[in-house]
């Protein structure tokens, strides 16, 4: 097991808000969607751009050993997102916690968001820098 932290994230074209149920071309802020991995745990992770609505789910059980790999995470974005998707990076964190190093890897790719810390043990890339939170329930 590596201590690398990878973010898999793909900017759509899209944003749309999950309570409204309304998808437009992107003016402002992209939709997103997110994959995780942290050496003990894995996260899927939907940002919605209208209401800074956020799906989180974290994938197998704890402790399992189970675990997707960067290529499985790509190619369920490119099966579900593919005709909304802008982009899609693989980004590799030594240390999430080391802001001058995210943001150096970040600015590398363009990005102009930053990745944020969440309680519940997993990293999300904040397009905007708006408040992300639990809105609505997937049906």
């Amino acid at each position: 097991m590596t201590n690398t932290f990878t973010l898999i994230l793909a900017v759509l074209t899209v944003e749309s808000s999950y309570l409204q149920e309304i998808e437009r071309p992107t003016k402002n802020v992209p939709d997103t969607v997110q994959f995780w991995f942290a050496p003990d745990s894995q996260w899927r992770i939907k940002t919605f751009a209208i209401d800074h609505d956020i799906h989180v789910y974290r994938i197998g059980a704890q402790g399992s050993k189970a675990r997707l790999t960067t290529e499985s995470a790509t190619n369920n974005i490119k099966k579900s997102y593919g005709d909304v998707t802008a982009s899609v990076f693989v980004l590799e964190f030594p240390d999430p916690e080391n802001k001058t190093e995210v943001e150096r890897i970040l600015k590398e790719h363009k990005l102009k968001g930053r990745l944020e810390a969440v309680k519940d043990g997993y990293y999300f890339y904040n397009p905007d820098g708006g408040d992300y939170r639990t809105k609505s329930k997937p049906k």
